[in-house]
């Protein structure tokens, strides 16, 4: 994590809480665990990949049926 230029985001404090204690769990900061959970988030574009998942494997499922 870099040190560089630091912000502040508002989050509801329960949100704030959720994270504060991930961050002890994990010995980080509260900087560290959001990183860490945004690393570990999917795809942003998980639609259009289930989307052409489900297109390519339908003609196979269709005839399990």
């Amino acid at each position: 994590m870099n040190a560089g230029e630091m912000t502040t985001i508002k989050v509801p404090v329960a949100v704030r809480d959720k994270l504060r204690e991930r961050a002890l769990r994990q010995h980080v900061t509260q900087a560290e665990a959001l990183e860490r959970l945004l690393d570990e988030a999917p795809d942003e574009d998980i639609h259009r990949w289930v989307a052409e998942e489900s297109a390519r494997w339908k003609p196979l499922l269709d005839r399990l049926a």
